[in-house]
């Protein structure tokens, strides 16, 4: 952490007693929120769930050290990110154990998981080592034999280790944080004052399993239990052992009646079964949720192919989810909303450079305004020739400097609504121009092309620099989660994609020699993709599932055999249907027309050819070896604008009309009712303008 962050004594506030210990009754709900592990959408195909909370396993040092940055990872999870905390490495050996993590050894990592949650200024659950009583886990105290391991895996050094990790990710001042230590008898906090993370925005999770075989009095769950001041929310993880619902069902009421009298929220971080499908054991689920209103989330373990816990092989126990346990699902509560912080916006931002050119050596003053919708923490100025300057609070009215040396200079006032206090963290900076004379080139140039455009958006970025230290290293912070860094010069040209639209902000950070740094930013609107709605008539659709009207993306399966689709985009509208009964199912696409004119694309898919096999060998008895004229699939449509039906022999490309396409068993057919159509026949490399009252046969070579 920046040695500004050591002034900050004032800043920080306290989260509850005690430095920031949780303390007082949580508010019990009514209903639970909905999560799962593993892929979200896999399991709401699976479900109907539409899943708030999605949780993550984390090795030691991930999201910091190696992975993927926490920015992306919690934006990768949202809503609500659940977070667990394992001692494994990146190599899966134990990385760490309780007794090192009670000894600070492993604050490093803690304080870069408490600075970004409050960079993600919204809900999040975080559960260190979970399921403590289960001997599979590194950090358990007992063996599987129920002999007890080391002192460094202990349930008492467990404890203090859970209640140090509670301490440093709910953050505070370095003085109070301390205080709490010392009074558990650790070492104190290895670094400087932390942001706050204040429940209920941050909840801590204690979790072990409801049952395990190892029945040593020491292995019990309220061996590893810290203290209620140490825990936001307790929980339990339960599965089925067996067909006929064999789940301990016993014990995982203890460990609700026991969050009761500690008077914290329960949980259910995992539930599932393995290899086995029990629709009992859902139902039951569904049963005790309904009948426990302290229980704040429920999370399903797994969705993910091939596990034996998904529910892709256990058809009637997705059933029994989808029928019973998804309508019990909760709204979105108040405490997952975004801090004030985190939505903080510019009401003023200016930075002034008086005078803003003469002749060299230059006194310049600086005057600056910085108004933000939450009070501004801290600020930063970097002179755009290496050296800066920095404090707490609101920036001053004026900042004088020196400039020795002729050049450009592209000064950089950046200020911070929270910690941290650092570039790579800014969102709201301005910059200014100082023209030292004789100017030469700039220190530093950092371009961004195309500045504005569709997301996916690829940016090309340029840096030129023209400096006489030696650089140390660089990075680029992109705005969106992302960031590239290298040692050295960074290389002129960098890539990369925006996937979604926004407003973002790249900033360059050139570290030189002697402690110089160098900041300079590009700014980059992208706009959301294309999107087409739809209004269904009749039965229609959407991957499977009947479509009532909306959004439809992109790469869709859409299915309109017993229906009729209305659907308006960017290149006009269409209305698409089946005929005669015959198959009417397309993947909607985008694409361009032979002049780059943006065009939606219906792409035939489905149908059952295998009558065309059955026909053919029918035909070929009585001497006759053509492909069997028969329909297999038809896209009916009427369209204003650029569309195209493609099948497999052959594509239409229409700007207005009414036709249809059909793949018939011998080739792909194309008759035009109204208007014209440019047929492309794959087979012969041949387009072709079919107009009214004609037709078209690409036929199958």
């Amino acid at each position: 952490m920046r040695p500004l962050a050591l002034a900050l004594v004032w800043l920080a506030v306290a989260l509850l007693p005690s430095a920031g210990i949780a303390s007082g009754t949580r508010a019990a709900t009514s209903n639970a929120l909905t999560g799962i592990t593993g892929n979200a959408a896999r399991f709401q195909d699976q479900t109907g769930q539409a899943s708030q909370v999605v949780q993550a396993f984390l090795g030691w040092g991930q999201g910091a050290e190696y992975g993927a940055p926490f920015p992306v990872l919690f934006q990768s999870l949202g809503p609500i990110p659940m977070i667990h905390l394992g001692t494994p490495g990146r190599n899966g050996a134990e990385a760490i154990t309780p007794g090192q993590i009670a000894a600070g050894k492993g604050d490093a990592y803690l304080v870069a998981l408490n600075e970004a949650i409050s960079a993600w200024g919204r809900g999040i659950y975080v559960r260190p080592l979970a399921e403590m009583n289960n001997p599979k886990n590194p950090w358990a105290g007992y063996n599987a034999d129920g002999s007890p391991r080391d002192a460094a895996h202990s349930p008492a050094t467990f404890r203090k280790a859970f209640a140090r990790i509670y301490l440093i990710l709910h953050g505070g001042t370095k003085t109070s944080i301390d205080a709490a230590l010392r009074k558990l008898g650790l070492p104190p906090l290895e670094g400087a004052d932390l942001p706050s993370n204040p429940y209920p925005r941050l909840r801590v999770v204690w979790s072990p399993l409801a049952a395990v075989g190892v029945r040593a009095a020491g292995n019990a769950p309220e061996q590893y239990y810290p203290g209620p001041e140490f825990v936001d929310v307790e929980g339990a993880g339960i599965y089925d052992d067996g067909v006929g619902d064999q789940a301990p069902w016993a014990e995982f009421e203890g460990r609700y009646q026991e969050a009761l009298a500690h008077r914290r929220p329960f949980s259910i971080p995992e539930w599932g079964m393995k290899d086995i499908d029990d629709p009992a054991f859902v139902r039951h689920m569904c049963s005790f949720l309904s009948a426990h209103p302290a229980i704040e989330l429920q999370a399903f373990y797994e969705a993910r192919p091939g596990s034996p816990y998904d529910l892709g092989t256990k058809p009637q126990s997705a059933a029994a989810f989808r029928s019973c346990v998804r309508p019990l699902a909760a709204t979105a509560p108040p405490w997952a909303a975004p801090s004030p912080e985190s939505n903080a916006r510019v009401v003023e931002l200016t930075l002034s450079p008086q005078p803003p050119q003469g002749e060299a050596p230059l006194a310049v003053s600086f005057s600056a305004t910085a108004k933000l919708t939450v009070p501004v923490a801290g600020w930063q100025l970097l002179f755009g020739d290496g050296t800066e300057t920095e404090g707490t609070g609101a920036p001053p009215s004026s900042a004088p400097h020196r400039y020795p040396a002729p050049g450009i200079y592209t000064a950089t006032l950046i200020v911070y609504p929270t910690l941290p206090f650092s570039p790579d963290t800014a969102r709201f900076l301005v910059p200014a121009t100082v023209t030292v004379l004789p100017a030469p080139k700039p220190a530093v140039v950092f371009t961004a092309t195309p500045t504005s455009g569709r997301a996916p958006l690829p940016v090309s970025f340029r840096t030129d620099l023209n400096l006489s230290q030696t650089v140390v290293r660089w990075q680029i912070v992109l705005g969106d989660g992302f960031t590239l860094k290298g040692n050295g010069r960074p290389p002129r040209f960098t890539g990369h994609t925006y996937a979604t639209a926004g407003s973002f902000r790249a900033i360059l950070i050139v570290d030189a020699a002697q402690g110089r740094r160098f900041v300079a930013s590009a700014d980059i609107g992208v706009t959301p993709p294309p999107t087409a709605t739809g209004r269904p008539t009749g039965r229609v659709l959407l991957n499977g599932r009947p479509f009532h009207g909306g959004k439809i993306p992109y790469r869709s399966k859409v299915d309109v055999t017993h229906g009729a689709l209305t659907l308006t985009s960017d290149t006009g509208t269409a209305t698409v249907s089946g005929v005669d009964g015959l198959s009417a199912q397309f993947v909607l696409l985008r694409g361009k027309d032979d002049n780059g004119t943006p065009l939606v694309e219906f792409r035939l898919t489905g149908g059952d050819f295998s009558i065309c096999r059955k026909a053919k060998r029918t035909v070929q008895s009585v001497g006759a070896t053509k492909p069997p004229h028969k329909p297999v699939r038809r896209l009916f449509a009427k369209a204003k604008g650029h569309f195209r039906t493609r099948g497999i022999y052959a594509s239409a490309t229409v700007r207005g009309t009414i036709w249809s396409l059909t793949d018939w068993c011998d080739g792909t057919f194309a008759r035009v009712k109204r208007g014209r159509v440019q047929v492309f026949d794959f087979v012969r490399h041949k387009k072709l303008l079919v107009r009214a009252g004609h037709t078209y046969l690409a036929r199958k070579p």
